[in-house]
């Protein structure tokens, strides 16, 4: 049996406040690296699970080429990122993480993944463990109601 309205929306209504709680929390943590924006973190972390070309990772990212293209000049000035040529097509470029950037990524999770640990201190195994899942399945629904969305303004 579906949920309804009523349902969906008290769901909404909490998931909004958390997000809100989050970027708030992030606006008061300590910084891995004291020039990087914690908004730059997701394109790390997309970088590191498997390292593109721009415009797969602003796929990857829902985000505006524009705005990884950017995001990626920074992380190269910093030393966090390196273009190396694409091995399928050696006139456009992959981004990869250098050595720098492989150790920033590993501290981040697992500075990130203390937090996280800290503040579900009173949470049984089992708690996490469904909260994780459930956040798997919802962000798959989101995925699938995206490109569905993505699906019929092309159309």
């Amino acid at each position: 049996m579906a949920i309804d309205a009523e349902q969906g929306g008290k769901l909404v209504m909490d998931l909004s406040r958390v997000v809100k709680l989050l970027r708030a929390v992030n606006v008061s943590v300590p910084r891995f690296h004291e020039s990087l924006e914690q908004s730059a973190h997701p394109l790390l972390f997309a970088i590191h699970d498997e390292p593109a070309r721009v415009t797969n990772l602003a796929d990857r990212l829902h985000t505006d080429i524009s705005v990884v293209s950017r995001q990626v000049r920074h992380l190269e000035t910093l030393g966090l990122v390196a273009k190396v040529p694409d091995p399928d097509d050696g006139r456009a470029s992959v981004v990869t993480l250098t050595s720098e950037g492989s150790d920033l990524v590993t501290r981040v999770f697992a500075g990130r993944g203390q937090w996280m640990a800290d503040v579900l201190a009173d949470w049984t195994p089992e708690q996490a463990a469904s909260l994780d899942e459930g956040l798997e399945r919802l962000a798959e629904s989101l995925r699938t109601e995206l490109d569905a969305l993505t699906s019929a303004k092309e159309n």
